[in-house]
């Protein structure tokens, strides 16, 4: 493990950057791909009134998107090794350490039920298991009541608390995942050193990376066309700072 001061972060977004500026067709697309993917999810959900799934679904992005960024991460690899980036590579680079990838990814959808066990016991316990109708009585009822304020506080705290940890155990074992035949304990264990040992510029890094997620979700999953892709290029570039090869 590697022990670094914050100005690396932002030599992370620059890389970032670089990679997306190297490979724009690959990249875009498959921010475009992910925006698309989302927005339509939104839509089908609010068609079909199941507005409480909004946040919540949400939130689990946040959670699940370090296995999200498999793509990128390959394309950053082979733009690393000098290599024309190419979409096939991009997408054998899942089967290169598949039983672990696939482990991680259980361990990441296990930290999404839990956070949606936990929110549906906040609901119950603030708002009496009352569901809205429509999307203003939705935002009424969160918003408008003492209730719903506080629901809001707590669904953030106790979601942060979630993300943080879900941060700390991912933070570099997807791509190392995908670049080494690593298990998925080795990787955990490897990413908690490495958030415990940097903990300032891992904190940075964590607000950074939910700034551009959060900007991708206000533009209606527009900025997510940009922004995660360049999120998972320098997520790869972190991994290589912070991880001895």
């Amino acid at each position: 493990m590697r022990e670094i001061d914050t100005e690396r972060v932002w030599r992370w977004l620059a890389l970032g950057w670089r990679d997306l500026e190297r490979a724009p067709v690959h990249s875009l697309g498959y921010g475009a791909a992910l925006a698309l993917t989302s927005l339509a999810l939104s839509v089908t959900v609010v068609m079909t009134d199941a507005y409480l799934l909004i946040p919540l679904l949400l939130a689990g992005f946040m959670l699940v998107a370090p296995l999200l960024g498999i793509g990128p991460y390959a394309l950053s690899r082979q733009l690393e090794r000098g290599q024309n980036a190419s979409i096939d590579e991009a997408i054998q680079a899942y089967a290169g350490n598949a039983f672990h990838l696939l482990n991680m990814g259980l361990v990441l959808l296990l930290c999404f039920l839990v956070w949606a066990m936990l929110a549906n016991l906040l609901f119950v316990f603030f708002m009496g298991g009352v569901t809205p109708s429509t999307w203003s009585g939705f935002l009424s009822l969160l918003l408008g009541s003492w209730g719903g304020v506080q629901l809001l506080v707590a669904g953030i705290y106790v979601g942060g608390i979630i993300a943080l940890l879900v941060f700390a155990v991912s933070a570099v074992s997807v791509p190392m995942l995908m670049d080494r035949q690593a298990s998925v304990f080795e990787a955990i264990q490897t990413s908690w050193r490495a958030v415990r040992r940097n903990i300032g510029p891992m904190l940075l890094w964590a607000g950074l990376l939910v700034s551009i997620i959060t900007i991708g979700f206000v533009t209606c999953f527009i900025g997510l066309t940009i922004g995660f892709p360049l999120a998972a290029h320098a997520t790869w570039h972190a991994y290589r700072d912070l991880v001895e090869q």
